[in-house]
């Protein structure tokens, strides 16, 4: 009775930064830092978290390390030597001062190489303490075998009257040898948008099963929300090149405060294309390193140490304050309720406002609406949502077999809302 009662009161291993010095935390696939993190399983690859820890001058001292989780993200009961071939936990050893600039940190590097056993859902976590009682920040991620294969169903999506503001993903996924006849029990699917974890749609059941395949349609967790483009924000080299959103720049030996234009919603608005990132960022003092294709091709080590931060001022101006708390949300700040990039809003201005210390580089950014009983970010009240709108897709076909303990990640694709 004791052990049901202590996984009652477990809670969901989400994305967090615990401590409030603790920024810019990038968290990507080998060195492309615009990569979503995964691994497939005995892959020769690795994935590398970075952050950065500010106001300090001497660095602090951190250790590292994974949990196997649930497919509701709880924490798994089995052993760690039954998944990963490591230790419990590392100590973080790569870190490096800033160097020139206003404000002072400490930036910490850190590569999680391929030593899984399992494929499955798992968590990285950084703490103050070996023991591992003084969290400092989470990120989920996930290890895949391709066991199955997954066809897009390209017929499916309907935009009519409603849906204009809709998406909808259709598939199919083939068992190939998992081929069971439980097998409506022992699939499930996830599906993410733009690598968002606030938002996925979890333990999707197939709507019909055949012979050979295992058919996803027609269920309400498969209509996504379209969204809008995201803000686009460049302050890579704002001291000599201003970015059309900067009105003005205010500098001191303190630090830098940049104050952009001030935004206005877009709900209700005509749709607008325009290049983003699908809510990444990327960290860069002077040109970004892109290719023709406009792809991320490398990670600039040195300004991960050599970036400064910009005190940035955000301001969305509203007639009347919305009923729930305002973010300003996008990869930088990891999709959770993060009190510092939440907006104050000011009756006497009729606008909301904000100022964010972000680092250089470029920043993909929304205005959403925090829903504390889904547990999600909204952003089409305040930004609209359009059934053009580009977005990826990540499927994840989960498989929990009669002989499996934990749910394993038995296949994934990557899609883009115009495929």
């Amino acid at each position: 009775m004791s052990f049901l009662l202590g996984s009652l009161l477990l809670a969901p291993l989400v994305d967090t930064i615990a401590e409030p010095q603790i920024y810019t935390v990038q968290f990507y696939r080998g060195e492309n830092t615009l990569s979503f993190p995964f691994l497939g399983l005995d892959e020769p690859n690795y994935l590398t978290i970075e952050f950065d820890e500010l106001g300090v001058e001497s660095p602090s001292e951190f250790w590292v390390r994974v949990r196997l989780c649930t497919a509701e993200w709880l924490p798994s009961s089995l052993p760690l030597t039954e998944y990963w071939r490591g230790f419990i936990t590392d100590r973080l050893t790569e870190f490096s001062p800033s160097v020139g600039t206003r404000v002072p940190y400490i930036h910490y590097r850190y590569t999680l190489p391929n030593l899984f056993l399992r494929s499955g859902l798992y968590v990285i976590e950084v703490y103050r303490d070996e023991v591992g009682s003084r969290l400092v920040l989470r990120r989920r991620f996930y290890v895949v075998e391709n066991k199955v294969r997954i066809i897009l169903d390209k017929e499916s999506q309907v935009l009519t009257g409603g849906r204009q503001q809709l998406q909808t993903i259709a598939f199919s996924v083939y068992p190939m040898q998992l081929q069971s006849p439980q097998a409506y029990q022992e699939f499930s699917c996830l599906l993410l948008q733009n690598g968002r974890w606030d938002n996925a749609r979890a333990l999707l059941k197939p709507t019909f099963l055949q012979n050979d395949r295992l058919e996803y349609r027609f269920q309400p967790g498969l209509d996504v929300s379209a969204g809008v483009e995201f803000r686009l924000l460049d302050i890579r080299s704002v001291l000599r090149r201003r970015s059309p959103q900067v009105e003005r720049t205010l500098w001191s030996d303190s630090g830098i405060v940049v104050l952009l234009l001030p935004d206005q919603p877009r709900a209700g608005l005509a749709y607008t294309r325009q290049l983003d990132l699908n809510g990444r960022f990327f960290i860069q003092l002077q040109e970004a390193l892109l290719d023709t294709a406009r792809r991320w091709v490398g990670r600039d080590a040195q300004s991960a140490s050599h970036a400064d931060y910009f005190w940035v001022e955000f301001r969305l101006r509203v007639s009347l304050p919305y009923e729930k708390p305002l973010y300003i949300v996008g990869g930088m700040m990891g999709w959770g309720p993060d009190p510092r990039f939440q907006l104050i809003y000011e009756p006497d201005h009729s606008q909301y406002r904000r100022r964010i210390p972000l680092k250089q580089g470029v920043y993909d950014y929304l205005y959403a609406l925090w829903d504390e009983a889904q547990r999600a970010f909204f952003p089409e009240p305040v930004e609209g949502s359009y059934f053009e709108t580009e977005n990826t897709y990540t499927i994840l076909v989960l498989y929990k077999g009669f002989a499996d303990r934990e749910s394993r990640v038995v296949g994934h694709r990557w899609i883009s809302s115009y495929e």
